[in-house]
């Protein structure tokens, strides 16, 4: 390592355990040049110990409201050096889905597109996405320039993307645990799989480490840590979180996960090291989608009557730290229709489709439309299939009634309880749809599923059974 690239990593792990937020600091340590095929990785913020906390909590800012009736598609993601805050704006009618860039220095928007699922290169210089413009299309935007490259690599190969660096590689991977390298902002073809381990399988919804040698995925309803191309290393948290996003370094991860009790969610931090996990926020609305800074800071989006936006913590090691679940919080793999809804009577169908769906989450309406279309066609069909949904017991009140009317959706609604709510699996994915026979749970899928996916899911069971 150079005398300078030595200086930088010091003077970076000194700024992060001293707790100094410096989320506008124009003198803020700036991400190191990376060339677009032969890239090296930022030095990292971690502490090689678990450090003393050497304050009470965490420390707080709100760094930028949405504005009323705005919504967020999906996970936001900021920059590395903080100062840049990415996020896919979504309007009322839960239609058009804006990228955003904002510079949170000047609060002024710096990009914008159609389009979703935008994330930050490790220097912070370029944001890959799933552009809308004309159709689906993966692009890479250079923030220095705004350049644009179109057609990175196959839409079809998925979304949801994160970016690490792999042997001084680029290295990108989706929603579909399909990873490819960059050749400048090309894709490299063809593209890998994430392969199965034995006891876990592949996992589902990955996101990768900064340093692309692992990922966080969803097995049975936890969060897992493996290897992205092997099984030699697995950890399963056994806490029912939802998307994990690595510190540099790969020590940490961090996510949202569901309150005791079901009313929200709170941000948790876990150390892979250690084997220990931080409660990070306990405010009385719902903080999602964690991203980390360079620094080790982490942004968040945050969902309370006090605030609707985004917010920084700071000093995120000075949570107190407990030991994992001596026992992962697996879901069972077999589930009855009354170990889900025990207050509603099984319906006298053969086979029931239930979305479970929280008002908070962008993806609702389109998965409410799309259920309501099915349930249309499945009438006109005759066919032997109930259709309904159930609400994240953590939503607030009335905000799924007015989504419910707006979207004219006559699907009955069905209650569910906060204590069965992570048997749906929803607390990783929201929503999540589950298709139950003869009253017995014999599939489900996370993330909004179109008209045409639930039509042919259901008529491959109906004819399978």
């Amino acid at each position: 390592m150079s005398r300078r690239s030595t200086f930088l990593a010091i003077a970076l792990v000194a700024l992060a355990l001293d707790g100094s937020s410096r989320a506008h600091d124009g003198d803020a340590a700036a991400p190191l040049q990376l060339a677009h095929d032969h890239a090296t990785a930022p030095p990292s913020w971690v502490p090689d110990h678990d450090p003393a906390p050497r304050r009470q909590s965490p420390r707080f800012e709100r760094v930028y409201p949405l504005e009323p009736r705005e919504g967020v598609f999906a996970y936001s993601r900021i920059s590395p050096d903080g100062n840049f805050l990415a996020y896919a704006s979504e309007t009322s009618n839960g239609r058009n889905r804006t990228i955003r860039v904002v510079d949170l220095r000047t609060k002024e928007i710096v990009f914008t597109e159609p389009g979703i699922d935008a994330y930050w290169s490790a220097d912070g210089r370029r944001m890959i996405y799933l552009s809308q413009q004309r159709g689906s299309n993966v692009s890479i935007f250079h923030r220095e320039t705004g350049a644009i490259t179109r057609d990175v690599a196959p839409a079809s190969l998925g979304d949801y993307f994160s970016w690490g660096v792999r042997d001084a590689r680029n290295l990108i991977l989706t929603i579909n645990s399909r990873y490819y390298y960059l050749d400048g902002d090309k894709g490299v073809m063809p593209a890998g799989s994430v392969p199965s381990c034995d006891g876990i399988g592949r996992g589902e919804r990955p996101l990768l480490s900064r340093e692309g040698g692992r990922i966080t995925t969803f097995v049975r309803g936890t969060v897992v840590v493996r290897d992205l191309m092997g099984c030699d290393f697995i950890l399963d948290t056994g806490i029912r979180g939802a998307k994990a996003d690595f510190a540099w370094g790969g020590r940490y991860i961090a996510f949202h996960a569901p309150k005791q009790g079901g009313g929200g969610y709170d941000i948790q931090v876990v150390d892979i090291q250690e084997r220990t996990v931080r409660t990070i926020t306990s405010f009385p609305g719902s903080s999602y989608f964690p991203s980390w800074t360079l620094d080790g800071r982490l942004s968040f989006r945050y969902d309370g009557e006090d605030h609707r936006g985004f917010m920084f913590a700071s000093d995120v090691l000075s949570a107190p730290a407990g030991p994992l679940p001596t026992s992962p919080e697996h879901v069972p793999e077999s589930r009855d229709w009354d170990d889900l809804f025990p207050e509603t009577e099984r319906p006298p169908h053969r086979l029931n489709l239930v979305l479970v769906w929280g008002p908070w989450s962008a993806h609702s309406p389109d998965a409410l439309n799309d259920l309501e279309r099915a349930r249309e066609y499945f009438d006109r069909q005759a066919l032997d299939v109930g259709v309904m949904h159930a609400t994240d017991p953590g939503s607030f009140p009335g905000d799924a009634e007015r989504l419910v009317e707006r979207e004219d959706i006559a699907a009955p609604r069905i209650p569910l309880a906060p204590e069965r709510f992570q048997l749906t699996e929803a607390h990783n994915q929201n929503p999540t749809t589950l298709l139950f026979r003869d009253g017995r749970l014999v599939d489900r899928r996370m993330g909004a599923q179109s008209f045409e996916q639930l039509r042919s899911w259901v008529v491959a069971f109906a004819a399978d059974g």
